[in-house]
């Protein structure tokens, strides 16, 4: 009878274990790179891993043009590429590679394309439980966050109105000059080795 019973825990209480140090290993992934990232930046950087890079894609005559632009910018960021958010299904991709000729505009772009009808896109209600899963592992954490109650607030206010989408802090925009696309991770796979 104990056995059983010791099953039917494990088969609920493991997946959360699993997921929660998903969690974990993203937020420190983001955090050794860019240590001080806002929970804000946290916040987009699971919500691309869920949503992808949809919100950017509507208009691609728009997306080249921006892309062009930011290409004409200084890049201060030398990470090439970062898995990002829990699942590791969309990788950022450095536009230095773009500006340096590694990886060509085009093929960026086409990605890109690609990759936005790849995301998962949860529903709202389903975004704002995977959020607060999140929110849990990240306050256990005790990280010490600049921002953080304020940026806390700030999301719940974007959720509470059936939003997704948030941008990276000013700070976290000045201190790392990070200029980047998401793909794909079946997009990176296939890149490596061609590209990188």
């Amino acid at each position: 009878m104990w056995h059983l019973f010791f099953v039917l825990v494990s088969l609920f209480v493991m997946p959360e274990v699993g997921q929660n140090s998903k969690i974990e290993e993203a937020v420190a992934d983001e955090l050794k790179y860019f240590p001080e990232a806002r929970l804000r930046d946290i916040y987009k950087n699971f919500f691309q891993d869920a949503f992808g890079p949809g919100h950017l894609i509507p208009d691609t005559l728009h997306a080249g043009k921006y892309l062009n632009y930011e290409l004409s910018q200084p890049i201060g960021d030398t990470l090439k590429w970062q898995a990002i958010g829990p699942a590791n299904d969309y990788y950022r991709i450095n536009l230095l590679l773009v500006k340096q000729g590694v990886l060509p505009r085009s093929v960026l772009l086409e990605a890109m394309v690609e990759s936005a009808v790849l995301a998962r896109k949860p529903g709202i209600d389903v975004w704002k439980k995977e959020w607060a899963v999140a929110m849990d592992v990240i306050q256990k954490m005790n990280l010490g966050l600049v921002d953080f109650e304020s940026d806390k607030k700030a999301i719940e206010e974007i959720l509470s109105k059936g939003e997704y989408v948030m941008h990276h802090s000013d700070y976290y925009n000045e201190t790392y000059q990070r200029h980047y696309r998401i793909v794909h991770k079946t997009v990176f796979n296939r890149w490596k080795g061609v590209y990188f």
